[in-house]
């Protein structure tokens, strides 16, 4: 156990090292930047003979006293790490805007693999949410199908989600004659419940919200609009 304990923490810390540390680079550098100075410094020291002969001006403090050599070490190694951060999020802002581009389509298709897996589980997380709740609305305890819902009859249309852990929206008819207002009201009410029984029964992982929408037929199949277009046609027709 102790091996196995000892083997997680190296590759836990391995994981880290790759991690942007902006406080570790500033080190680094500021490291870095100190062996090169003393380098040069060292240099002009041999080069010069009055560098040798004569000492530094006299000063209340001495420039190479410890206090100002930390302090200014210190301001360093914070300016490095705020440009270290700041060319991070500046990387991060521009991967996130590569990952919110549109994915390409030829001719309609899309070609992106990641949004073809997402549309694919998405398509699967539909059927599922539909059949599951189907069932439940249909075969469900006397508590909630005749005491909450009064024996109302309903069928759920469609399921509608741009991504599968968003709000997924049941889309609903009423096939008994209830008060849809009130329905919709008592269905706000027990979707939480609905929500918890439909992830126990198809075991689901991560069930998504759930919200029930009246479904309203678009324009082109209602009655009203349909009669206007065969009035039309009559018209044509010599």
């Amino acid at each position: 156990y102790m091996r196995k304990r000892m083997l997680d923490r190296k590759i836990l810390w391995m994981k880290m090292q790759d991690l942007p540390n902006p406080q570790r680079e500033a080190k680094m550098t500021l490291r870095r930047q100190k062996r090169e100075e003393e380098a040069k410094t060292a240099a002009a020291s041999d080069d010069s003979i009055i560098g040798q002969m004569y000492p530094p001006p006299f000063l209340d403090q001495r420039p190479d006293s410890k206090r100002l050599t930390r302090m200014e070490e210190q301001a360093r190694k914070e300016e490095m790490e705020s440009r270290f951060r700041a060319r991070i999020r500046q990387e991060k802002l521009d991967n996130a805007r590569i990952v919110k581009q549109t994915p390409p389509t030829i001719d309609g298709v899309l070609v992106d693999p990641i949004q073809r897996h997402v549309n694919r589980r998405l398509l699967r997380q539909r059927e599922k949410i539909h059949a599951g709740l189907e069932g439940i609305l249909t075969r469900n305890s006397a508590q909630i199908l005749c005491e909450f819902l009064d024996g109302v009859a309903i069928s759920i249309v469609k399921v509608r989600a741009k991504r599968p852990r968003q709000t997924q929206q049941l889309f609903y008819t009423i096939t008994s004659d209830h008060d849809p207002a009130w329905v919709q009201k008592q269905l706000d009410i027990v979707a939480p419940k609905l929500r918890s029984q439909f992830a126990v029964k198809v075991n689901m992982g991560q069930t998504p919200n759930i919200r029930f929408v009246p479904y309203v037929r678009s324009q082109e199949v209602r009655r009203e609009h349909i009669w206007g277009i065969a009035q039309r046609l009559q018209d044509q027709i010599p």
